[in-house]
């Protein structure tokens, strides 16, 4: 099994909630872009910054979660 393939098996068990996913949306898609801004409004690092922070989010989720005591 290849990480595409990994990464195609766990997609098809999650869903983000409906207001994350649009969150996402709003944050790429619906950022005005002023005028002569070469990035489209956005930062020159919101995709490293948002792909690290997602990454992050990944693998705690994916973190055994503690009992309490």
């Amino acid at each position: 099994m290849s990480l595409d393939d990994a990464l195609a098996a766990w997609a098809a068990t999650v869903r983000l909630p409906d207001a994350a996913a649009d969150g996402i949306y709003q944050q790429i898609v619906a950022t005005s872009v002023p005028a002569g801004e070469p990035f489209g409004g956005l930062g020159r690092t919101w995709w490293r910054d948002f792909s690290a922070g997602f990454a992050a989010r990944m693998v705690t989720s994916t973190r055994p979660v503690r009992w309490a005591a």
